[in-house]
């Protein structure tokens, strides 16, 4: 385990050299290429299939270790994107055609992937969302606009979620693969978000576009139940790594400072600074138990009540590192930058997580009792 350790710092270096000043640099394509260089592209794919063979607890860790060295959460965001599309859409619902058309290039890093399920005003909720599919038997036809895309102006390939059929009133999704020169296909113009901003994202608006069957992923009108939810929990999940090396990166910056302004800390602050080492040590406990469960495809009651631990406790983690940065009047403006992202992150799809925590309320009231551990 320490000599994959070392070797996974010693790429995560590799990388970090190839730019100047990595922490501020835009994600870019040729970023991509570089990853998929070092090994870091196909890390779930088996190596049959010309992937890494790693797990969800080894990405876990490689995006922890990135984030460490690089500094920015953009950056490792875009790529945990581009391995999702490659493992969870593509290799997991891919017929084998798909499979031969597509893997080697996104792990070679000659495609970029990106998923489309938001749209504008609306986000991601299924109740609302308008991009209809069409089918005549022989082509289908898209119409519609997804917003928030991650990658989305550089991406080569869309996973676009769209309604393939409306019964009583309720709408079926399936899943499209779409390349960005797809007829009647065009880009919006970059997003200013407000956190993350080294993660190209943007927009797609389908205005009669034509795809043929083929590119239809997955089962017809089964794609929210089986991709989308789903999808939320893995990208959860695999992003607890960067997330990680965000918060060590804020202490060891904060520390940095400490130590090259001479500040002596008094008794509270000490406490105050082992209280964030303690929370990074608890969250990295909830991280490698949620991979675990994501490895073994459980995904249970369990899974959800780690994903809303984590959440919390990266919350309050920012909390006392405010505090901290408050009391000794630490000003480093890429301390500012890594807070912004890691606060904005932890704000992404909040109100899924919640509604998930409040089933789990209604649960126990159902059943009464909280259950007894397992023996």
């Amino acid at each position: 385990m320490k000599s994959n350790s070392v070797n996974l710092t010693d790429r995560c270096k590799s990388f970090v050299k190839q730019y100047n000043d990595i922490k501020n640099q835009l994600f870019t394509k040729d970023m991509l290429k570089q990853l998929a260089d070092l090994g870091f592209l196909g890390w779930m794919i088996p190596a049959s299939s010309g992937g890494q063979g790693k797990t969800a607890q080894d990405i876990v860790q490689a995006g922890e270790t990135l984030m460490i060295h690089c500094e920015n959460l953009g950056i490792v965001l875009s790529w945990v994107i581009h391995e999702i599309v490659t493992t969870w859409f593509i290799n997991g619902f891919g017929t084998d055609e798909q499979k031969q058309l597509y893997l080697p290039a996104l792990i070679k890093g000659d495609l970029l992937g990106s998923v489309a399920i938001s749209e504008p005003d609306v986000g991601p909720h299924p109740k609302f969302l308008k991009t209809y599919a069409r089918s005549d038997h022989q082509n289908i036809v898209l119409n519609g606009e997804k917003t928030f895309l991650t990658n989305g102006p550089i991406a080569d390939i869309y996973v676009v979620i769209a309604i393939s059929k409306v019964r009583e009133n309720r709408k079926f999704y399936s899943a499209y693969i779409i390349h960005e020169n797809n007829q009647g296909l065009t880009r919006t113009k970059p997003l200013p978000i407000p956190f993350v901003q080294t993660s190209p994202h943007g927009g797609i608006i389908m205005n009669d576009c034509l795809m043929s069957n083929d590119q239809l992923l997955g089962e017809s009108n089964t794609a929210y139940e089986k991709m989308v939810k789903p999808f939320r929990e893995i990208e959860d999940i695999l992003m607890m790594g960067p997330i990680l090396g965000g918060l060590c990166c804020q202490i060891n910056r904060s520390v940095q400072y400490i130590n090259t302004s001479s500040i002596t800390l008094d008794k509270e602050q000490l406490i105050l600074l082992g209280n964030l080492k303690s929370h990074i040590i608890t969250l990295r406990v909830i991280a490698h138990k949620a991979s675990q469960l994501l490895d073994e495809h459980n995904h249970s009651t369990e899974m959800v009540a780690l994903l809303v631990a984590f959440r919390q406790w990266a919350a309050n983690f920012q909390h006392y590192h405010a505090q901290l940065c408050d009391q000794l009047s630490i000003v480093d403006n890429h301390l500012s930058h890594l807070s912004n992202d890691l606060c904005g992150i932890g704000k992404v799809a909040l109100k899924i997580m919640l509604n998930k925590q409040m089933n789990i309320g209604k649960n126990i009231l159902v059943n009464h009792v909280v259950p007894s551990p397992k023996v």
